[in-house]
């Protein structure tokens, strides 16, 4: 499984990446526009199997970004249903931001911060990517 991180704040980078190294390659960003230049650069070569994407992030959110890389998808000629499965990852606050991102076909789900291993781990395989 190849795993697209895009979080601002070190520690949860750091988290991220330490659950998901079991299950394969993770590359972190700090960025909505980061995000969009490393989908962009494995889209052709090794695509993300999923992305786990931050709502605030510094310059471009991660709604936006979310936005752009579905509109690189549409560009390539990824079919519906077999886009980057994304995953949201947000502050209590932007609990109903989220919920709109999942309902507009952006994200498959999202998770509210302190993320847990449990969540993660039941996601992944609610969506097959693990067993």
């Amino acid at each position: 499984m190849r795993a697209l991180i895009v979080e601002d704040t070190l520690l949860n980078q750091e988290f991220l990446k330490m659950i998901l190294a079991d299950w394969g390659e993770c590359h972190v960003v700090e960025s909505g526009e980061a995000a969009i230049a490393a989908y962009s650069d494995a889209l052709e070569s090794a695509p993300f199997d999923i992305i786990f994407m931050d709502i605030m992030l510094p310059g471009m959110d991660g709604l936006q970004a979310l936005e752009h890389i579905r509109a690189l998808e549409n560009k390539n000629g990824v079919r519906p249903g077999n886009e980057t499965k994304a995953i949201v990852l947000t502050a209590l606050d932007d609990d109903d931001k989220a919920s709109r991102a999942s309902l507009h076909g952006q994200a498959i789900s999202y998770l509210t911060k302190p993320v847990r291993q449990e969540a993660i781990e039941k996601e992944l395989k609610k969506f097959g990517l693990i067993q």
